[in-house]
């Protein structure tokens, strides 16, 4: 390829006016500062120059946006739009949007599709503002500071059970004290409730580790449940198939994993048949 000489380059600047400020041409990729017809100083390689391209800040300068057509973008969607001047896309603009948030957003992120980040709960709250939604609700926080949505934060239910939640699952709406969960679940507000009998004293054989021992030997050291689908199927306990807890007879006693176990609390009637049957055909008792 054939190199052009610098007054051939400067020739081709000087036909549109722009004035080249170099004393060396080195080849078509190296930057050439100049300053164009409107005073503007700038860099461009001849290359670049050839294929069309000129000074970035008049282009930048023509395609601007007024502060009207972007007032307009913004009324369009109910956003009230509280900038004065528009400078470029990257700039911040202040905003009240349809729910009466104030925020600030670029132009540039608004023609991408974002919005109102308060809307769309993207917004860092202060420990204040977590503090405020829970003692709305009647719980005290005891975390003294927040750092995002997925930090646990530690608090104290209306009863004083204390235990620890996210910002994003308290915001969701779940479960707010696990231990007045369970005590909802299986105590009185469970429509299964029989008067606290699960707190009732165990008789007196169920100290005797060796006797629960014995029972489990006499089951294979295995749960029972034919349809036992625990991920720790050895984690054994002792079910009282008729859950009487005094009731320690050996035909009253079946192996099962922990998770089997606290399943039988539900649907108690068809437990307590399920696991007869069972001992019945294993040991005709």
């Amino acid at each position: 390829m054939k190199k052009f000489t610098i007054e051939y380059v400067r020739s081709v600047f000087e036909a549109e006016d722009y004035i080249p400020m170099f004393k060396e041409y080195i080849n078509v990729h190296t930057p050439i500062e100049f300053k164009c017809p409107n005073d503007h100083f700038h860099k461009i390689s001849f290359g670049a120059f050839r294929k069309g391209q000129r000074c970035k800040k008049c282009i930048d300068d023509k395609l601007r946006f007024s502060i009207e057509y972007v007032r307009n973008h913004f009324k369009d969607e109910g956003y009230v739009l509280l900038s004065k001047e528009y400078i470029n896309s990257q700039h911040a603009l202040n905003y009240i949007c349809t729910e009466g948030h104030r925020g600030s957003i670029t132009f540039g992120s608004w023609r991408c599709g974002n919005r109102c980040r308060y809307c769309a709960k993207n917004v860092k709250h202060t420990i204040g503002f977590v503090k405020a939604a829970f003692e709305k609700e009647g719980y005290r926080l005891f975390s003294t500071h927040y750092i995002n949505q997925k930090q646990r934060l530690k608090y104290s239910c209306p009863l004083g059970h204390i235990h620890e939640m996210t910002w994003t699952d308290w915001r969701n709406g779940g479960c707010r004290c696990p231990t007045c969960h369970q005590i909802k679940m299986f105590g009185e507000g469970n429509h299964q409730w029989k008067g606290g009998v699960s707190y009732e004293p165990y008789c007196e054989v169920w100290k005797d580790k060796e006797y629960k021992n014995d029972i489990k030997e006499r089951d294979g050291n295995i749960c029972l449940n034919p349809y036992c689908d625990s991920k720790y199927p050895n984690d054994l306990t002792i079910h009282h198939i008729d859950y009487d807890k005094k009731n320690c007879e050996p035909r009253n006693l079946i192996t099962l994993c922990r998770v089997c176990n606290i399943k039988a609390n539900k649907d108690r009637r068809w437990h307590k048949t399920w696991y007869k049957a069972i001992l019945f055909r294993r040991y005709n008792i």
